[in-house]
């Protein structure tokens, strides 16, 4: 079994805090990502994001997140940074069985859930965390009950 994107982001990109979890559907949700403030601006963000991402597609796994500026970003800047990756706006928030988060992107290729893909290649639904990753199984929210959420 891989190493989730989790534990290869904290392992590949020191500095870099992440938070991710696993929602109902499943969604793989980006709950908050903080880049350390002298990274920022050199595509540190953009390759850690498309690691993650890349992890999703692999297993088929739609991503979530809601963009914030709790930590200093343009939420502007952000929707767009995201948009860029392939989220698009969460036309269904609020409805029934819907992913809470504003914005969702859509695996570009896929192994259907349940199926091995190549044992070298990280699976997202199994992650193995460091102190500063959260990986939640089946939740809606942060551990702290804390209804924040940040990317």
């Amino acid at each position: 079994m891989g190493r989730g994107p989790g534990e290869e982001v904290r392992t590949g990109y020191p500095g870099v805090r992440l938070e991710l979890g696993i929602d109902p559907g499943p969604h793989l949700v980006l709950f908050s990502i903080l880049l350390p403030q002298s990274e920022r601006g050199n595509g540190l963000g953009t390759r850690v994001m498309e690691h993650i991402t890349a992890a999703a597609d692999l297993r088929g796994v739609p991503m979530t997140l809601s963009p914030s500026d709790t930590f200093g970003g343009d939420l502007v800047q952000l929707h767009a940074f995201h948009r860029r990756l392939g989220f698009i706006t969460n036309a269904r928030r609020g409805q029934i069985g819907a992913p809470r988060e504003s914005m969702v992107r859509v695996p570009l290729s896929s192994v259907p859930v349940g199926e091995s893909p190549d044992a070298s290649v990280t699976d997202p639904l199994t992650s193995s965390c460091a102190p500063t990753d959260t990986v939640r199984q089946g939740c809606r929210g942060r551990a702290d009950g804390a209804a924040g959420r940040g990317a």
